[in-house]
């Protein structure tokens, strides 16, 4: 596992808001995709990580996430890239504690001060099973899915989060969530599942026991926020071959310029996602692994 440290002159590759910005003012009217438009017009955010530098600076905010996430919760910082990963777990699903402390390393190695953040207490699996089932879309986007209901509205716009469900128990996709996405969009390749999901600034995943695995598949999805898959053979990291767990350099330079993509503006901004775009009309999978 290698990772490459950070320019201090990385170009602005992609910047979502500013994209909104931008539609914003040449369609001469609000976004809306469900929800209403939020203005950014008085955002500050001079660090370009997506949280508001008011909010930073909260000492409110602070002892909010202190109470939910206690001592793992390290502070803000206006003037640092922060990026805090919000993580979910269903029945007695888990992370194992030397993946997270590797991603942890791993992003603030790259330039960016991710804060793994685990959600005290775990969901019970049958009452998730029977409200969300293995579902993508009940799980992440629709009206009345789990993030729509269940995730607290003031971490939505602050917070990375990452759901971990026991997955489907039967073979051949024991682990493996269900897309709708991967089953209509790809002609039904893999009958629909896999072993996670991106939907913009959260995501899914189906549990592993295996270490490696639950690294590959967090990092894949989390680093979705802002990455597409990338089908270059010399590209060694989980968006590409798989076969080191970590990012190119430029996915990383393409990393700390995109964390701003962590604001749903519209409630659905997945709408507005490059990658759902450019991969579907290419033919690869959107925000799956």
């Amino acid at each position: 596992m290698t990772s490459e440290n950070p320019s201090e002159t990385d170009p602005p590759e992609y910047s979502r808001r500013k994209f909104l910005q931008t539609a914003g003012a040449t369609l001469g009217a609000p976004l809306t995709l469900g929800t209403a438009y939020r203005s950014d017009r008085s955002f500050e955010d001079r660090d370009e990580d997506g949280i508001p530098d008011e909010l930073e600076r909260s000492a409110t905010f602070d002892r909010r996430l202190e109470e939910l996430f206690g001592t793992a919760f390290e502070g803000l910082d206006p003037e640092r890239k922060d990026l805090l990963v919000d993580v979910r777990y269903v029945g007695d699903t888990s992370i194992d504690e030397r993946v997270s402390t590797y991603l942890e390393a791993l992003f603030r190695d790259n330039g960016i001060h991710m804060q793994w953040l685990e959600y005290p207490d775990h969901y019970d699996e049958e009452w998730f099973l029977e409200e969300y089932g293995y579902n993508v879309r009940r799980t992440l986007w629709s009206r009345s899915s789990f993030y729509h209901e269940e995730i607290e509205s003031d971490l939505k716009d602050v917070a990375f989060q990452l759901v971990v469900v026991p997955g489907k128990p039967e073979s051949p996709y024991e682990g493996a969530v269900y897309s709708p996405w991967i089953n209509h969009l790809e002609g039904g390749r893999y009958d629909g599942w896999t072993n996670g999901m991106n939907v913009g600034n959260r995501a899914v995943m189906g549990s592993s026991e295996i270490a490696r695995e639950q690294a590959r598949v967090a990092l894949h999805e989390i680093a979705h926020l802002v990455l597409c898959h990338d089908d270059d053979p010399s590209n060694d990291g989980v968006m590409g071959t798989n076969e080191e767990i970590d990012l190119t350099a430029a996915e990383w330079a393409q990393m700390r310029s995109g964390l701003d993509a962590i604001r749903d503006t519209t409630g659905y901004d997945v709408a507005l996602r490059r990658c759902l775009w450019t991969e579907q009309t290419s033919g690869s999978c959107f925000g799956c692994q």
